[in-house]
């Protein structure tokens, strides 16, 4: 059988102990030292070791095997280090900027990438007592020590020191642990058109709804691109504005791009003690839905939630439609059509029936803008995400929302081009703010530029 990507020259078990070697040299070096290491410093020590460690080893190895050559003694140390400072044999793939997802079932390994077909890998554990230790190990250095995967608390969630976000269970047949990276951070509208996911015409319209102050929902579904086109809106905010982002898990970090001009201040929910007082709610739990509330006394001018899940959509809602203007959300949903089914389900655990659901989105939200994704890796392409649809919501005369296509797909081409033009205040908004209706009209102003490059057997 043909060795898996990612394999190492010998076992584990050698990894390990010479590992653990490296580890004791540099405790008594630390011990012998006049003042405290700062980290860059204990990285360099720890490089100096691994080398004379792994040095030393190969010789010995050398005397009943084939000799290693330099390539495999390289990926030794890098092994060592990446267990004594990294995340150990998943390191690789992290440092890969291709790759979007890491899926860990036991000894089954699958990568995704954005460019080139999902393969399996070579295992990351020895066993599954030793996939748990990783995982375990991998939220202690990522300051989460308090998240540990165990009989007791068999579900946890955290992010690496990269951004990435692990979700790991034991609920499953072995311990499963799904990575998932963040490899666009800092994406501007102009980026997204140049990566082939906006038309000129779709982002002039987007700044445009920013600059205007509509409530827009951001909905796709999972892995699509939408935290990432989140991030490229907030961008045009204006300065002197203070936006607020709520999330159960940190992904957008807008408070920490220097490119944004506006004010931001992230929240992020508060996990529970694990105890649960008489009202039947977990004691210390702070969700989103009781964060959004305390926003108002904030003077925030918008509110974004990074992904709407649960009942927060309520305050949520009642907010927009009472004087947030501009503010944003994400949301998941397969097609267009879903988008306010998915929000009555999410909305009917808080009380509210149907007829107030579509009441509150219809006063609520300006504009849903659908974003999608066409997987061509399997035939050598890559991964196309794009805006299929855009739809402007106003209140229909039975109080329901109605939805008009002001972007909608071509025929034969699943992206979205101009349709109709917005209708009613979001017109006269949008030109006061200095959009140019000629995007929406003409129609070479709304062509791609470029094909989406499908991929044929």
């Amino acid at each position: 059988m043909a060795q898996l990507p990612g394999a190492l020259p010998v076992s584990r078990s050698v990894i390990r102990a010479l590992q653990e070697a490296v580890s004791q040299d540099l405790v008594t070096r630390e011990e012998e030292a006049t003042g405290t290491l700062n980290a860059e410093d204990r990285l360099e020590l720890a490089r100096s070791l691994v080398a004379k460690r792994v040095s030393a080893w190969a010789v010995e190895h050398a005397r009943q095997n084939a000799p290693l050559n330099a390539s495999q003694l390289e990926t030794v140390r890098q092994a060592i280090i990446n267990g004594l400072f990294r995340a150990g044999p998943l390191q690789e793939y992290l440092d890969d900027e291709g790759v979007e997802n890491i899926i860990v079932d036991g000894s089954r390994v699958e990568v995704e990438y954005f460019d080139r077909p999902t393969r399996r890998v070579d295992p990351v554990a020895d066993d599954d007592e030793s996939l748990i230790a990783l995982i375990n190990r991998l939220a202690a250095r990522s300051g989460h020590g308090d998240r540990v995967l165990n009989p007791a608390s068999p579900m946890v969630n955290f992010r690496l020191p990269d951004r990435s976000r692990v979700a790991a269970t034991l609920l499953t047949t072995h311990p499963t642990m799904v990575i998932r990276r963040h490899r666009v951070m800092k994406a501007s509208l102009e980026d997204l058109v140049e990566w082939g996911t906006l038309s000129p015409a779709l982002s002039a319209f987007l700044q445009g709804l920013v600059l205007a102050r509509q409530t827009v929902l951001v909905a796709g579904d999972m892995g699509v691109g939408k935290t990432s086109l989140l991030r490229a809106l907030v961008r045009k905010v204006a300065p002197g504005e203070r936006v607020i982002t709520l999330e159960s898990d940190r992904e957008l970090f807008l408070d920490e791009d220097p490119d944004i001009a506006a004010h931001v201040m992230a929240m992020e929910e508060r996990a529970s003690n694990g105890e649960v007082g008489r009202d039947g709610r977990e004691t210390g739990r702070i969700s989103i839905a009781d964060m959004y509330p305390h926003t108002l006394r904030m003077s925030a001018s918008r509110v974004v939630v990074g992904e709407v899940r649960s009942t927060e959509v309520v305050p949520m809602l009642d907010a927009m439609s009472s004087g947030g203007r501009g503010s944003m959300c994400t949301l998941h949903a397969a097609y267009p059509r879903l988008v306010l089914p998915r929000l009555v389900q999410l909305c009917q655990p808080a009380g509210m029936d149907i007829d107030n659901v579509h009441q509150l989105m219809a006063n609520a939200v300006n504009f849903v803008v659908f974003i999608r994704q066409t997987d061509q890796t399997l035939i050598g392409g890559r991964r196309h995400r794009y805006v299929s649809h855009v739809l402007q919501v106003t209140p229909g005369e039975d109080g329901k929302p109605a939805f008009s296509d002001v972007f909608a797909p071509a025929p034969g081409d699943p992206r979205a081009v101009p349709k109709l033009p917005p209708e009613g205040e979001a017109r006269e908004e949008l030109e006061n703010v200095g959009f140019d209706l000629k995007w929406l009209t003409q129609e070479q102003n709304g062509r791609w530029p470029r094909p989406m490059e499908l991929v044929t057997r």
